[in-house]
């Protein structure tokens, strides 16, 4: 009879496991998962190892999710199916086990765009960080924060995080990808600020190291998020450059990022006047959501481009115009709130509807408003 491998070990193959799910390395994440999962088999019993792993599970998926959306392995768990097996054991956890539960089910709400909710786990996880010794995992959560304060658009908040994320992962070679994220969203904060040639030093230095280490899709998000940097600061003809740039690398080699770099060009070439060039990029935008309709956020592009229709085709849709922006206002995504109204405000305004321009102003003045505001997320 084969004596059972003690837990203790497969635990330090999980951690390995972790490991190459932070550097984002998918084939040696695949193969520890799979050497894992055959331990476990003659695994001594341990329920919390257990739970490690379903969490671990769990967390692969959102990376898979993310590089690669759209691909399938085998007949595996979707996320969401995942989600149910970390949420049953959550009120037994602790310490570590409970960080990482908190943690992770953030990840997911963040992906799904639910950014109030995704906070709201970060700051139950943030409780349980003390059990967090790993320097790189106390990166990942100032990381994560950071991401979805700035998509809240309370940046001063997301800066504080991002600075002690990317003052760790400037030290581990290993973190490439990390570091290039972290100079997105601390360009993306300057760009909040309207301190444009702050960031676009940040998005320069991320294109070079996307380029240093021949990663298309990282290189691909880099002219992306410099092209909606120079749209941002009014610079049409530099954003146009910079996302036509986009579009052709995503075409060649990373398709799934083709509904998000052709949505930033339309709506570029919408604002620019070019609207005949726009509407053909908006067509392949939709064919790209019918065609990959598992591309990861295809619902969101899909409500975007409608938008663009509803806005600046010859005769206005108005009532289109209202299910979106009460869509964003559900998702309490102020800030595209305040992104399209000020578009169809400057569209009715042009055409000389002052009272639809008004209102869509208004809209936009209470956007900011609720930016300014922040969400309350306190426990008293």
């Amino acid at each position: 009879m084969s004596q059972a491998i003690p837990s203790s070990r497969v635990g330090v193959k999980i951690n390995e496991w972790y490991k190459m799910i932070h550097q984002f390395s998918v084939p040696d994440a695949e193969i520890l998962k799979a050497e894992v999962e055959q331990d476990i088999q003659q695994m001594e019993e341990d329920q919390d190892l257990l739970i490690y792993y379903s969490l671990m599970c769990f967390r692969h998926q959102l990376m898979l999710d993310y590089l690669e959306p759209g691909q399938t392995y085998g007949n595996r768990p979707t996320v969401t199916e995942l989600l149910e097996t970390i949420e049953t054991p959550q009120k037994k956890l602790t310490g570590l086990l409970k960080y990482y539960s908190l943690f992770f089910r953030g990840m997911y709400e963040f992906e799904q765009k639910e950014y109030v909710e995704a906070i709201r786990f970060y700051r139950e996880a943030e409780k349980e960080l003390p059990f967090v010794s790993d320097e790189i995992e106390k990166a990942e959560f100032h990381f994560k924060v950071a991401e979805a304060y700035y998509h809240m658009k309370q940046n001063h908040v997301s800066m504080y995080h991002i600075l002690q994320a990317l003052d760790i992962y400037q030290k581990h070679p290993l973190y490439c990808i990390r570091t290039i994220q972290s100079l997105f969203v601390i360009a993306g904060n300057y760009d909040d600020f309207k301190h444009y040639e702050k960031a676009r030093p940040h998005l320069e230095t991320a294109l070079e190291l996307a380029k240093d280490i021949q990663n298309d899709r990282f290189t691909a998000i880099s002219l992306l998020n410099i092209a909606n940097s120079y749209d941002r600061s009014g610079n049409d003809q530099m954003a146009i450059q910079y996302f036509q740039k986009a579009v052709k690398l995503s075409r060649e080699t990373v398709t799934d990022l083709l509904p998000k770099v052709l949505f930033g060009l339309s709506w570029t070439l919408c604002k620019a006047g070019q609207t005949q060039k726009a509407f053909q990029f908006i067509e392949e935008g939709l064919g790209c959501i019918r065609t990959y309709p598992k591309t990861g956020s295809r619902h969101f592009y899909k409500k975007l481009y409608l938008f663009l229709q509803a806005v600046y085709k010859e005769s206005i849709d108005e009532s289109k115009i209202f299910d979106m922006l009460a869509y964003f206002e559900k998702k309490n995504l102020h800030a595209y709130i305040e992104a399209c109204a000020r578009s169809a405000a400057a569209v009715f305004e042009s055409r000389c509807h002052f009272e639809y321009a008004a209102v869509f102003y208004r809209k936009v003045l209470k956007a900011q408003e609720d930016i300014q505001k922040g969400e309350c997320l306190y426990a008293y």
